[in-house]
C-alpha cells in the first residue's frame, strides 16, 4: 500500500483563504441583487402577473426575472463554495492535530528490534494520542531508550521528564504487526495527568 503524501499546510491554508474570499465576493453580489428586488417591492416568489394574467405594469418584469435567476445561481454557488471551505477546514484541522505523519518503518530497520513496553492506556486529546500512540501498541524505541537500556521504564520516565516540549521519535509495533514511526512531544498543561497522557507497561 502506498503512503499518503504529506499535507502542504501552507498551500492548504492559502487555498482555504481563496475560497473564503470567493464566498465573500459572491455573497456581496447576492446582497446587491437581493436589494434590487427589495427596492422593486418583490421577493423571490411574488407574482409578476396581474389577476388577468398579464405582466404587472408597475414592475420591470424582465429585470426582475433576470435578477431572480441570478440570485438562484449565486445561492447555489454559495452552497458549493461553503462545502469546499468546510472540506479544507477539516483537512487543516486534521493536519494541525497530526504532529507527524505516521510512516511505516522499513523492515530492515526493525528486523532485530524487540519491544520493551506496551501501551496500556491513552487519554483522548493527550500528547501521546495526538502523536498516534494507541492502546496495545508495543514500544520498540523511545528516543534513545531501547530494550537494552530502559531499566524497567525508569530510563524512559527520566528521559521524558528531561525533554518536555521537545519532539521525541518513537517506534512502535501495532497489534497486526505493522511498524510505525511516530513523534511525540511531552507537554504539561494539556488537561490531564503527566506530560504524555499514556500508561506503559514493561514487557
Amino acid at each position: 500500500m502506498g503512503l499518503t503524501p504529506p499535507v502542504d499546510f501552507e498551500q492548504l491554508m492559502n487555498e482555504t483563504k481563496e475560497w473564503i474570499k470567493k464566498k465573500d465576493d459572491v455573497e456581496l453580489q447576492l446582497k446587491e441583487l437581493e436589494q434590487v428586488l427589495t427596492t422593486a417591492g418583490v421577493g423571490m416568489n411574488d407574482p409578476l402577473v396581474d389577476n388577468s394574467g398579464f405582466p404587472r405594469a408597475d414592475l420591470d418584469v424582465a429585470t426582475i426575472r433576470t435578477t431572480r435567476n441570478q440570485v438562484h445561481r449565486l445561492r447555489n454557488d454559495v452552497h458549493g463554495i461553503t462545502a469546499e471551505i468546510e472540506k479544507r477546514l477539516t483537512e487543516l484541522h486534521q493536519a494541525k492535530r497530526d504532529q507527524v505523519q505516521q510512516v511505516p518503518s522499513t523492515p530492515s530497520d526493525d528486523d532485530n528490534a524487540i519491544p520493551f513496553a506496551i501501551v496500556n492506556a491513552v487519554a483522548p486529546d493527550s500528547p501521546a494520542y495526538s502523536a498516534g500512540l494507541r492502546r496495545q501498541q508495543k514500544i520498540v524505541e523511545f528516543g534513545p531508550i531501547k530494550r537494552a537500556n530502559n531499566e524497567r521504564l525508569q530510563a524512559l520516565n527520566l528521559y521524558v521528564s528531561q525533554h518536555e516540549n521537545q519532539p521525541i521519535q518513537v517506534r512502535v509495533i501495532e497489534e497486526g504487526g505493522n511498524r510505525l514511526s511516530l513523534t511525540v512531544t511531552p507537554k504539561s498543561g494539556w488537561g490531564g495527568r503527566g506530560t504524555l497522557g499514556c500508561h506503559l507497561l514493561p514487557l
